[in-house]
């Protein structure tokens, strides 16, 4: 029994009547030969003329068949096997599934042929598998956010067919487990034979997701049978660039800011990667720079090009190594807003406009002029105001003198650091153990404090003069701290410190006394960094609010912080990113959209708030900077990069993939996406690829036949 897919292109056999007109025109057809003499001529004899009407009899046949075979392989004929349809279920209909891996890594090309291509290929044949009017199917499409084809399971196969040919990979990363969760729904409405068909590059940073989740037996109705068909012979190796970053996070106006890249060679073998940065400034020619690393298999670097924030505006760099078989992790986006003040806040349940107090220093350190020309706004407020204070505004912040730190203050703190913040917390008078244990409870288990500080020590002027002696004047945070203002620094005389106790591990230890304990450390914590001062500006512990050595360090300091926050102003393809900061629009029509580099409006969704407007990019499909703009105004930007765990082409091993499954409960079973045509197990068998075989071999013989009787 043979079934159809498109019994409508049966129509095309009426192309049959081509060869049969051009076999009759060719037969009545005359021609006049002119000769001198006849004497050359042989008679034709009888039997001459009948070879040769059989001959063409022949070329005729060859060429029907040819037709009717092209036109029958249009129409996508599926062989029934009975015995199969006709198997003891309430419903013998088949269902199937297709889970359809169009992640960023199925962008990669195989000895120069598209994964995707092969697996839409491979596809197909699942399809004409079943028999149309009877069977259902859907197509799942795994990416970050999956989604079916149709709603439901349908019999309209070539309906499906249709999508599946106009299915592309995109640059977002596959969600293989709501993937399933979505065909654990679709086949739950169906009461006979079911089965789910993967066809993935089986990606191990993907696989690895789905291997470790106990609760994937409960997305499948009972009796589900998941099939993979795993796409051999993929890229053993790939160039990516990634993990981007630039410091300081928010460089003021012609201030120096170090862009950067992770160059990663997922590769068995050395590569020399040239590197090039495409640094453009609003609107401005764009400059480029190149570097070239050397990689050994499996290692990373990271590159830095230096550039100068001319203004205020947005900065945007553009990485991009040569192409390989991968090119969508090849470029990189990177946005860097400058500014012209930053805001800063003082936290504080002191006076600032009391002389001697931390706030009072801090305060006046932060804004020394107390005009517009400062670098920084400073705002002042009491820790009660931390639980209602919106803190991602901010640049950085400056901890003083506190009473007893309430949880929600402390839990208020510790969002603001997972956010890419930074603080610094000077230690003077009040409950700073108390405070800072609260901090370390709320921080979780990975903690935040680089030390802890175990009791208060005073120091005589006269006997035991306490000062700050050694430092690490050449890092990133103090290599602005000139040598005069070092030298400063030494001869400030410290009274009353906190002790430090034993410093964790991953403490970075940045100013120290001259008794060899730590004066200043920093940790990083989340996205953002925790630094820890163990003395205070305030005039009972030292005279350091007192001198202009102090001014700097704030400076330094607050310029430095927040190092993380590039990272976390990127996010991947298929993901929607908030704009952390709120937008105010100058005049009534104004209207804030979000667009490409190449001014293409994409969509977006805008909330208005008490304080401003912010504005978010809805799923954005492919990499590049995206610009919130105003007019002819770019408000803000950010870079949309390909999540890096796609660069790594490494395929997880199937075998111990199926047992995970099967320990769930899940039948699985494996199947080489190019030989699993001919492996499947439903009811029908493709004819398709059959009837292209035939015609070909039809018209082989025809050209063999014509070239030989004309020898």
């Amino acid at each position: 029994m043979i079934s159809l897919t498109t019994p409508a292109l049966l129509t095309g056999l009426a192309l049959l009547a081509l060869p049969v007109i051009a076999h009759l025109l060719n037969r009545h057809s005359r021609q006049t030969l002119v000769v001198r003499t006849i004497a050359l001529l042989v008679a034709v004899t009888a039997t001459q003329a009948r070879l040769s009407r059989l001959r063409r009899l022949i070329l005729l046949l060859l060429r029907m068949l040819a037709f009717a075979c092209i036109v029958l392989a249009f129409t996508r004929p599926v062989w029934i096997n009975e015995g199969l349809a006709n198997q003891s279920h309430s419903n013998n209909a088949a269902a199937l599934v297709l889970v359809l891996d169009t992640s960023a890594s199925t962008n990669q090309r195989i000895h120069g042929v598209s994964l995707s291509a092969r697996t839409r290929g491979t596809t197909l044949p699942a399809l004409d598998a079943l028999r149309s009017g009877t069977d259902v199917a859907n197509i799942v499409l795994a990416h970050a956010a999956p989604q079916a084809v149709f709603p439901r399971l349908s019999t309209n196969l070539p309906a499906l067919q249709n999508e599946l040919s106009r299915c592309t990979p995109c640059q977002e990363r596959a969600d293989f487990t709501a993937a399933l969760g979505i065909a654990g729904k679709l086949l739950s409405e169906h009461s006979g034979k079911r089965d789910v068909v993967i066809i993935s590059d089986m990606q191990a940073t993907n696989w690895s997701d789905v291997a470790g989740n106990d609760s994937l037996s409960d997305l499948l109705p009972k009796g589900t049978r998941v099939r993979f068909a795993a796409i051999e012979e993929t890229v053993g190796g790939n160039l990516a660039v990634h993990d981007l970053r630039h410091f300081p996070s928010r460089p003021l106006a012609g201030q120096i800011c170090d862009v950067t890249a992770q160059i990663t060679n997922y590769s068995d073998q050395t590569k020399q990667v040239p590197v090039t940065a495409t640094i453009r400034y609003g609107t401005d020619q764009a400059a480029t720079e190149s570097q070239t690393v050397n990689l050994e298999a499996g290692e990373q670097q990271i590159v830095t090009f230096p550039t100068q924030v001319p203004s205020e505006g947005v900065l945007t760099v553009t990485f991009s190594i040569p192409h390989d078989d991968l090119d969508v992790d090849n470029r990189a986006y990177l946005a860097v807003e400058s500014s012209a003040r930053l805001p800063v806040l003082v936290v504080s349940d002191d006076d600032p406009q009391l002389p001697g107090t931390a706030a009072y220093y801090m305060m006046r350190a932060l804004m020394p002029k107390g005009d517009a020309n400062d670098q920084f706004v400073a705002e002042h407020i009491r820790s009660p105001e931390l639980a209602v204070k919106p803190l991602n505004r901010y640049a950085a912040m400056f901890v003083g003198y506190l009473g007893q730190l309430s949880v929600e203050a402390a839990e208020a703190i510790t969002e603001y650091l997972d956010d890419g913040g930074g603080v610094v917390f000077f230690c003077g008078d009040g409950p700073v153990q108390e405070n800072l244990a609260a901090l370390q409870v709320t921080a979780g288990d990975q903690g935040l404090l680089p030390w802890m500080p175990e009791e208060r020590v005073w120091f005589s002027r006269e006997k035991e003069p306490l000062r700050i002696t050694s430092g690490r004047w050449q890092s990133r945070w103090f290599r602005e701290f000139d040598e005069q203002s070092q030298l400063a620094v030494a001869q400030i005389h410290f009274e009353q410190v906190w002790a430090a106790g034993v410093p964790d591990p991953n403490a970075e230890l940045l100013l120290m006394f001259s008794d060899g304990t730590p004066a200043l450390g920093g940790r990083l914590s989340g996205r953002g960094q925790f630094v820890l001062a163990g003395f205070s500006p305030d005039a009972t512990s030292s005279d350091l609010g007192k001198h202009g050595a102090f001014v700097a360090m704030m400076q330094i300091l607050a310029k430095s912080l927040r190092p993380d926050e590039a990272r976390s102003r990127n996010a991947p393809p298929g993901t929607t990113y908030d704009f952390p900061q709120r937008f105010s629009l100058e005049s009534p029509h104004a209207q804030l959209q979000i667009q490409t580099n190449d001014g293409m409006a994409v969509p977006s969704r805008t909330t208005i708030h008490a304080d401003g407007v912010s504005i978010s990019l809805l799923d954005p499909k492919s990499s590049g900077i995206y610009r919130v703009t105003d007019g002819d105004r770019t408000l803000a930007a950010v870079g949309i990069n390909v999540d890096p765990r796609e660069s790594d082409l490494e395929v997880i091993n199937v075998v111990r993939l199926q047992e995970s499954l099967k320990s769930m409960g899940v039948e699985t079973d494996l199947h080489v996406a190019d030989a699993w045509d001919v492996s499947l197990e439903y009811s029908g068998h493709p004819l398709w690829g059959n009837c292209f075989a035939l015609a070909m071999c039809a018209i082989g013989c025809e050209m063999f036949l014509l070239g030989l009787w004309r020898r």
